[in-house]
C-alpha cells in the first residue's frame, strides 16, 4: 500500500452534494425545470421590465452553455459575473453601470439558489473525521466560479476546520484539470506530487489533472459510471467518501 502525507479533496460532489431537487421548479412551454431562473429573473426585472420571463430563460440557458465553453476551451475559470454580462450582451442590453449592477445582483441571488440545494452527508462528515484523525494533512482544490458562495458553504458545515488549505479556482484563474491549480496547491502545501492523494468525483477535472502532475487519484465513482477503459488510470475507484477510509492508513 502506497504512503501519504496529505489528501487533497474536490469540494463539489465530493465533500459536499448538490440536491437540484431543492432547486425551485418551473413549468415553461410543457417542461418542467429544476433551477434558480425565476429567482434571478425576479432582479433583472426590476432593471428591464419590459423583457419576458420566456425571453429571459432562452438567455438564460443559452450564456450557461456559452460559459460552460469559454471555460473549458483553456480550462482557464471567469468569475460567474461575467456569465452574466454575457447574457445581457446577448439581449443587446447596452454595457453601462445599470447593466453592471444587474448582473451583480443576479450572481448573488443566483448563488444564493444554488447553495440552498447543497447539502452535507452525516457520513461525509465522518469520512473527513476519520483521514484527520489518522493524521493527513488536508486541503480543497475546488472548481468554482464564485469564491465567497464556496467559502459560506464552508463556513456553514464547518468544513473549513479539516483542512489546512482550500484552493479555489476563481482566485486562480484556472481550472482543473489545469496543472497550475494543482501546483498551487502544492506550493501552498509545500509538498510533492507523489505525497498527497487526491480525492474527487469528476474523471476529467479531479483524476486527468491530479494525474497529469504526478498525484495518486481516488476517483469518487458516485454516479456509476462504467469504469472500462479509463485513461489514465485511477490509483482507485471508490463508490461513496467513507469508503476512502480503507485506502489509508493511521499515520500515527
Amino acid at each position: 500500500m502506497k504512503s501519504y502525507t496529505t489528501v487533497i479533496f474536490d469540494l463539489f460532489d465530493t465533500i459536499v452534494d448538490f440536491n437540484f431537487s431543492r432547486l425551485p421548479s418551473i413549468d415553461l412551454n410543457g417542461v418542467r425545470s429544476r433551477t434558480t431562473s425565476h429567482e434571478v429573473y425576479s432582479v433583472f426585472a426590476g432593471y428591464y421590465p419590459a423583457i419576458s420571463f420566456a425571453e429571459f430563460y432562452h438567455h438564460f440557458i443559452e450564456s450557461y452553455h456559452q460559459f460552460q465553453d469559454m471555460k473549458q476551451a483553456e480550462w482557464r475559470e471567469y468569475p460567474n459575473r461575467d456569465r452574466f454580462k454575457l447574457m445581457l450582451g446577448n439581449m443587446n442590453i447596452p454595457d453601462d453601470p445599470k447593466a453592471g449592477t444587474a448582473a451583480d445582483e443576479m450572481v448573488l441571488t443566483h448563488m444564493e439558489g444554488l447553495s440552498r440545494a447543497v447539502e452535507f452527508p452525516d457520513e461525509n462528515e465522518k469520512a473527513l473525521d476519520d483521514v484527520r484523525e489518522k493524521g493527513y494533512r488536508m486541503a480543497i482544490i475546488s472548481n468554482f466560479d464564485y469564491a465567497p458562495a464556496a467559502y459560506a458553504l464552508i463556513e456553514k458545515f464547518r468544513i473549513g476546520r479539516f483542512f489546512e488549505k482550500i484552493i479555489i479556482s476563481e482566485e486562480v484563474g484556472w481550472r482543473k484539470p489545469k496543472p497550475i491549480i494543482f501546483w498551487r496547491a502544492m506550493e501552498l502545501l509545500k509538498i510533492m506530487p507523489e505525497e498527497a492523494l487526491f480525492v474527487g468525483d469528476n474523471f476529467r477535472a479531479d483524476i486527468c489533472g491530479a494525474k497529469g502532475v504526478g498525484m495518486d487519484a481516488a476517483w469518487l465513482n458516485n454516479k456509476h459510471q462504467a469504469p472500462e477503459n479509463l485513461s489514465p488510470e485511477p490509483d482507485y475507484i471508490i463508490p461513496e467518501l467513507p469508503d476512502i477510509g480503507p485506502i489509508l492508513p493511521s499515520l500515527k
